[in-house]
């Protein structure tokens, strides 16, 4: 079963060099104010105005736009008097006069906590070298605990001061070293532990960025497991091979994927915590936005292979290739959840949707009625059966109803109405005494649209191709429609029942057929094959959710050959969504209210 798991988490890094993230932008010139008009929304006064935007500016010498977007309830639409930025909000700087909608404009964007026009608490900056820092802020620097990934895709994790690496940290470059030790001023400074590509570890001792002390063994005794072959030498023993996320093309992407340096791989995985979530199990999500809002056909994973002497020397390559260990098919179910409403006030089900390539096994149901709000209080745990099942499902839950002793007969069957919303409370109250609620009273929620909540827990089984079986269990919160009271305007018969991958013209194609093991895919070195450095673009694609296991491996004119530490793609596409519920009434009472009168 392949899970990336906790153990793959948002983390990032720096490329220990000196220079000083925490800039915000890296300013080219004097920082200043920067201030322009917006029309923004006050959600305490509930209206619209024309306001003096400023933010700190770091680079006027770049001479970019600004646009502030404020997070929906931010007072006086996140402005104070003076009007500089405050609260939580974004802001993004793009090429001047460009359309806001192209997203190859965008120069840099910072979201999260603001004070005084300046990021200062919890933020995200993302910048389109493909350097991320995601921390915590102080008065525009990184402060404290933070995480950094620089251009070339190398990661810090740990404490800032002053805007730099200082203190405890972990350092993970994506040749797949791994350094965890101390830093000052952003070099690795004092004592730590490496582990080298290959698995190697040993103690080492550093002094502004250089390794002054240690136990680091030969390259050749790091060789078998993910540095060099063994008997290699030769070109290959002065030759280093990154993998990382391409940033600039994957910041792009409404699919983006981030890596992580692990101890045995490089993970390649989904940036987005609600595909990690459905890749991983644990919980359905209501609906499927984040899988219609993708257009899969042209969905792509950008991966830069950066080749390079350690020397800066000159080596002949031969060829260049990416070496498939496997490409198996995740067969997990990816469940979402959607609620009906509408057509008739009475509607005791919900539809759980496959967007995995596996069916559900075995499942079952374990839940409590409860109110709107989760963590309240709740019903005693009812339980039932659910029928196999592969696209989606129909769950039909009036027999959990009946046994909390619910009328649900009268709900079916009566109609019920009021004369205006002003008399709504003793219409409620002539719905509560003419049906019977049972053990879910406590816990139905709404004025005119009567519902309650289910939550609990889906646990089912699944198998792999290899005919494994697996046990998942999946925590969900479905709204149940249990009644719609009726005021006259509402009174009518209704009848009887994007985006994709960027352009990528100079990248190769890369094709990962589901099912096979051990094959090679070429990728052609363009140019003069002599080389001190050589960048290799990849857009990787299959034909659904996948895993996958590589390595790139160099062959030299030498006849040595330098690999790649192993690569580890958690490839996703889901499968269309194809089932069609049958659970719509017969005949419809209600205007139509999303749920397909």
């Amino acid at each position: 079963m392949r899970r990336w798991g906790a153990a793959v988490c948002v983390a990032a890094a720096v490329s220990a060099t000196g220079a000083r993230a925490g800039d915000y932008l890296h300013p080219s010139g004097a920082a200043t104010w920067s201030e322009r008009v917006q029309i923004l929304y006050d959600a305490e006064t509930r209206s619209v105005a024309r306001r003096a935007v400023r933010v700190w500016n770091p680079s006027p010498g770049l001479d970019l736009d600004f646009t502030w977007e404020p997070e929906a309830g931010e007072q006086a639409g996140g402005v104070g008097p003076d009007g500089a930025v405050a609260g939580k909000g974004k802001i993004v700087w793009r090429i001047k006069g460009s359309a806001s909608y192209d997203p190859k404009t965008v120069f840099s964007a910072y979201a999260g906590r603001l004070r005084d026009g300046r990021p200062d608490g919890r933020g995200r900056l993302e910048l389109r070298s493909g350097e991320v820092v995601d921390g915590d802020w102080r008065a525009g620097r990184v402060e404290g605990a933070a995480v950094w990934i620089d251009a070339a895709g190398n990661r810090y994790e740990g404490e800032f001061r002053n805007g730099l690496p200082n203190g405890k940290g972990v350092y993970r470059t994506t040749t797949g070293e791994i350094f965890t030790g101390s830093f000052v001023d952003g070099r690795r400074d004092g004592e730590g532990v490496t582990r080298l590509p290959g698995g190697t570890v040993y103690g080492s001792k550093w002094k502004d960025g250089r390794e002054i002390g240690g136990n680091r063994p030969d390259v050749l005794a790091d060789a078998r497991v993910g540095g060099l072959l063994k008997a290699a030498g030769g070109d290959a023993d002065r030759t280093e091979i990154a993998v990382a996320v391409e940033e600039r093309m994957n910041q792009q992407s409404e699919m983006r994927y981030q890596h992580l340096v692990r101890d045995e791989d490089i993970a390649i995985y989904p940036v987005s915590e609600e595909l990690n979530g459905l890749w991983n199990g644990g919980q359905i999500y209501g609906g499927s936005y984040m899988i219609d809002g993708v257009d899969w056909e042209t969905s792509r994973a950008f991966v830069q292979v950066d080749l390079a002497t350690t020397d800066g020397s000159r080596v002949k390559l031969k060829d260049l290739k990416l070496q498939v260990g496997f490409s198996e098919a995740y067969r997990k179910p990816m469940l979402t959840l959607r609620e009906n409403y509408g057509c008739v006030g009475f509607r005791p089900n919900f539809v759980l949707v496959n967007h995995g390539w596996g069916d559900v096994r075995d499942a079952r149901l374990n839940v409590q009625f409860t109110g709107e709000e989760a963590g309240g209080p709740a019903s005693r745990t009812f339980s039932m059966p659910v029928e196999g099942f592969d696209t989606g499902a129909d769950i039909d839950v009036r027999g959990l109803l009946d046994q909390a002793g619910v009328d649900t007969a009268k709900l079916e069957n009566n109609r019920y109405t009021c004369p205006s919303m002003d008399s709504m409370n003793v219409c409620r109250s002539k719905v509560f005494n003419d049906v019977g609620f049972g053990e879910v009273a406590d816990f139905v929620s709404g004025e005119d649209k009567l519902q309650t909540t289910l939550a609990g827990t889906l646990n089912y089984s699944w198998a792999d191709d290899a005919g494994t079986v697996y046990q998942q269990s999946e925590t969900f919160r479905a709204a149940i429609s249990l009644a719609v009271i009726e005021v006259p305007a509402d009174l009518a018969e209704c009848g009887d029942g994007f985006g994709g991958s960027p352009e990528a013209l100079r990248y190769q194609d890369i094709y990962l057929p589901v099912g096979r093991q051990n094959y090679d895919i070429d990728m052609p070195v363009r140019g003069n094959k002599s080389i001190s450095s050589y960048k290799a673009r990849l857009k990787m694609h299959a034909d659904q959710s996948s895993f996958h296991q590589m390595r790139v491996v160099a062959d030299f004119a030498d006849g040595s050959t330098r690999e790649s530490k192993p690569v580890s793609l958690f490839y996703f596409r889901p499968r269309p969504a194809t089932f069609r519920s049958s659970a719509q009434p017969a005949q419809c009472y209600l205007k139509d209210e999303g749920g397909g009168c």
